[in-house]
């Protein structure tokens, strides 16, 4: 289906955590591979024209430039985007309803996270961190919503917002145990440092490796690190 229109479909959001080995795998598995612009669905995108077009110039890092151009016209300069997403989180064998709002804003996104059993909502913004209801998150919680926001396509390109670093690690890269007759995916890892030095607003990680597919150019992965635990985040149609 061809990218046409400003509405995004997500079926479900499966989000599942195993420990092996002191090693934490988180796995993320959307509807819609890296969130990619389709029409008809449950997810809406709207856009409405930003009065600070010039503070969110994503030119100024080509790599997230890029990758704005294959998710679709939210990203355009002058436009500040609000996805919904609704679906089914799942951490181990619970599984809760879940309802993401992220809002575009001139200095990145500010994101709105309703769980439900959860009293309140989580929120994050460039601004204040993570919060709930409005408070200061456990570590728990704000391990939660910093998967969901960071770990993702979205993030990839606003985070050049707020002045983070991008460095391409390797080009051409393939799985470390590939055979030699390998024709599966490639690619193109690039690091990105997050240069917020509030204690209170700081990440659990202050790096990602966000793993590119040559062929398509859009996240397969992503890596990170908490508390010298592997972090990993798969994105897949």
């Amino acid at each position: 289906m061809s990218v046409r229109s400003t509405n995004l479909f997500w079926g479900a959001l499966l989000v599942g955590l195993a420990v092996c080995g002191g090693t934490a795998l988180w796995v993320a598995r959307a509807a819609v591979r890296n969130g990619i612009e389709r029409q008809s669905g449950t997810t809406q995108t709207s856009a409405q024209t930003s009065t600070v077009a010039s503070a969110r110039n994503l030119s100024l890092q080509p790599e997230a430039m890029k990758l704005a151009r294959q998710l679709g016209v939210r990203f355009l300069t002058g436009k500040n985007a609000t996805s919904l997403v609704v679906g089914t989180l799942r951490i181990g064998s619970e599984a809760r309803l879940i309802q993401m709002t992220r809002i575009q804003t001139d200095d990145g996104e500010s994101v709105q996270l309703t769980l439900d059993g959860l009293l309140g909502s989580l929120t994050w913004d460039a601004k204040q961190g993570v919060l709930s209801a409005g408070r200061q998150a456990t570590t728990s919680q704000r391990e939660l919503i910093e998967r969901l926001v960071f770990d993702s396509p979205d993030e990839f390109v606003l985070m050049q917002i707020r002045g983070s670093s991008y460095h391409t690690v390797a080009r051409g890269v393939r799985p470390v145990d590939a055979p030699d007759d390998y024709d599966g995916p490639l690619w193109t890892i690039i690091r990105v440092d997050d240069p917020e030095q509030n204690e209170a607003k700081t990440p659990a990680s202050r790096w990602r490796l966000f793993y590119v597919n040559t062929s398509t150019g859009l996240i397969d992965r992503t890596e990170s690190e908490v508390q010298g635990q592997r972090v990993v985040a798969e994105i897949s149609a």
